[in-house]
């Protein structure tokens, strides 16, 4: 029933229990809802994820999750495939029904030439709002023979968020902005995203077919601030894989999931890291661990590396 390509675990109605929503080829999309006995209920086209808003399934590639309003609502962007825009499905006030709302947030129409594969969100400019970076390339070497506004190799596009209280809204990042090398055409498939080099922004690698990993260094130097925070389990799994870490800061909560499954066939790193724009301090911490159980984090310090470990209490 299926041709997949990506999954997302996470907890989409905030139950304490890890779902997976899978993105499939052609076919429709899963959203499999934990029912906390060791099986799943498949619930996609009930949830609103399995089909385009036309009731049509697409060739869905890379997949990722995140609450990237700043808010409760989570958002599953998928990658999908060549003359199909991004898709961008936002939880509405049931946390288990979703809209495709990438057109209106603006990650829709400018996507829908490339054939998408690699998917992530990240905040590239540390500014406090998680952006999007797609990795393309289309299966065809003679694509363009046939179809004459298609390329082979295809350049990656990165989407700033611009969302406001007003709403959502991405901006596609123009070279002159993010640098070319990002931008070169490649035939493009994985992606993946760390502190590479230490400085505290996130970097990037893109595999390509046909030619060697790409590695970008990001040099923003916008002054802003990060909070970068590495969280080591006890009662719950040694590496904290599904907690979510809330930052409060300038009004403003903004939440992670610790999830290195992001994208197609990749994984990310595991510290988180929060953009923090000018603010030189954050009001609060809390981690809330797999298997449950709250805590907050009495002290870090920003622009370095927390080592957050699960108390017993």
């Amino acid at each position: 029933m299926a041709k997949s390509l990506g999954v997302a675990p996470v907890d989409l109605n905030n139950d304490g229990w890890i779902d997976f929503v899978v993105a499939n080829d052609q076919v429709q999309n899963f959203v499999f809802s934990n029912r906390h006995n060791g099986t799943f209920s498949e619930v996609g086209a009930l949830s609103g994820v399995a089909f385009d808003p036309y009731g049509l399934a697409r060739g869905a590639m890379g997949i990722d999750s995140a609450r990237f309003r700043n808010d409760n609502a989570i958002g599953i962007a998928i990658g999908n495939f060549a003359n199909e825009p991004n898709a961008l499905y936002v939880a509405q006030n049931d946390s288990l029904l979703f809209a495709d709302e990438a057109v209106s947030a603006g990650i829709g129409s400018a996507s829908r030439s490339l054939l998408k594969f690699g998917l992530f969100f990240f905040d590239y400019d540390l500014d406090g709002r998680l952006d999007v970076l797609t990795c393309n390339g289309h299966l065809e070497e003679e694509i363009a023979k046939v179809q004459r506004d298609q390329t082979y190799r295809q350049p990656a596009q990165l989407f700033w968020n611009g969302s406001t209280a007003k709403g959502p809204g991405f901006v596609p990042v123009p070279p002159t902005k993010a640098g070319a090398d990002l931008f070169k055409p490649i035939v493009g498939r994985g992606s993946a995203y760390a502190d590479i080099d230490g400085d505290g922004d996130l970097d990037v690698v893109l595999t390509q077919i046909g030619g060697p990993p790409l590695l970008l260094r990001n040099e923003q130097n916008l002054g802003s601030h990060r909070l970068r925070l590495k969280l080591n389990g006890a009662r719950a799994n040694r590496d904290a894989i599904g907690a979510w870490v809330k930052v409060r800061v300038d009004g403003r909560t903004l939440s992670q999931q610790v999830m290195p499954t992001k994208g197609y066939l990749s994984q990310s790193e595991l510290p988180l890291t929060f953009g923090l724009g000018k603010a030189v301090r954050v009001d609060g911490v809390e981690v809330i661990w797999p298997g449950g159980g709250t805590q907050k984090v009495a002290t870090v310090k920003v622009d370095a590396l927390n080592i957050v470990r699960q108390s017993d209490l």
